[in-house]
């Protein structure tokens, strides 16, 4: 028994040492090229870490106006994005789970959100007029907040 198991390792070796040196030999394999860059997040300190969808995917003329420049907002004012609670209720959503009104922007939700756009919108314009992010977070809440929301309370995390 000890003859015959030994009879069948052998051949088996032999076989595939031959099949190796007698098929055609693998050339080596290129490596992948990179993925393109993803759009960053700059924010060192936000609780949303994923990646802010380019404002350009949404250049196409099916989507609302305030599209773009939401997205652009978002790419901008990362930071300032992430402190303000999203009011249409996405964060509360057991589907979408968002942890600040900068997830939105990290996946196309924002994209047919009109209340997502809005808050960027707002928030991206008071920046510019060099509102403090406390007091954008105060006009933004007080603007788009429902019955049965608490307040923010600085950071929503």
């Amino acid at each position: 028994m000890k003859a015959r198991l030994l009879a069948v390792a052998i051949l088996i070796a032999a076989a595939t040492a031959y099949a190796g040196a007698a098929g055609p030999k693998a050339s080596p394999k290129k490596a992948a090229p990179p993925p393109p860059a993803a759009a960053g997040n700059s924010c060192t300190t936000c609780v949303e870490r994923a990646p802010i969808l380019p404002a350009k995917l949404f250049a196409d003329p099916r989507f609302d106006k305030e599209v773009v420049p939401a997205y652009e907002a978002a790419l901008k004012y990362p930071a300032t994005m992430d402190r303000l609670h999203c009011f249409c209720e996405c964060q509360e959503s057991m589907t979408h789970r968002h942890k600040t009104l900068l997830t939105c922007y990290t996946s196309t939700h924002a994209a047919g959100c009109g209340i997502c756009l809005k808050e960027a919108l707002m928030a991206a314009e008071l920046k510019e007029k060099g509102v403090p992010d406390d007091q954008i977070e105060n006009t933004v809440e007080s603007i788009f907040k429902t019955d049965g929301h608490k307040p923010t309370g600085g950071h929503p995390g």
